[in-house]
């Protein structure tokens, strides 16, 4: 089964200084990923992910913003129109569970649910509240909506 692998050593928010690591007969620098078969990872490996590696096809929230390689991703979506509610809902049902509840307390008001929901419905809750109109959005945390520029620290809506 072929599995995703990040090289997250060139995030601040870990305890690595950026530095290259080998699996199998890669070597995957500090930035990128590769996709590999699920039996060429050993245990050293596994034991890597969460500090220098990122096993997985999706990356946490705390690591795709800071990513000097998610800046490059983002900045060629420039030319793209803002996400629809289908395109927004497919995204969120992609990312895991813990950082859409955090997308939740993004915003203002947040969104404050009784008791904890499925990840389809947290999808369908957290789409909705994008598109409303009636809260107010962290552009640094829903930047992936397209709907604003970034120069520097500053946000832009288009």
């Amino acid at each position: 089964m072929e599995v995703r692998v990040h090289n997250i050593t060139d995030r601040p928010n870990t305890e690595e200084a950026p530095h290259a690591l080998r699996i199998g007969t890669f070597l995957l620098r500090p930035g990128k990923f590769i996709e590999i078969d699920d039996s060429v990872l050993n245990t050293k490996h596994r034991a890597l992910h969460g500090n220098s590696l990122w096993i997985g096809n999706l990356l946490p929230l705390r690591y795709q913003a800071t990513s000097k390689s998610a800046l490059s991703i983002i900045d060629s979506s420039v030319g793209l129109s803002p996400m629809t509610i289908e395109e927004a809902r497919t995204y969120l049902l992609d990312v895991p569970k813990e950082d859409a509840l955090a997308l939740c307390n993004s915003m203002t008001p947040p969104i404050v649910f009784r008791q904890e929901p499925s990840h389809k419905m947290l999808a369908v809750k957290l789409s909705r509240s994008l598109f409303t109109g009636d809260r107010i959005l962290d552009p640094e945390a829903f930047f992936w909506l397209r709907r604003w520029t970034n120069k520097g620290d500053t946000y832009t809506e288009r």
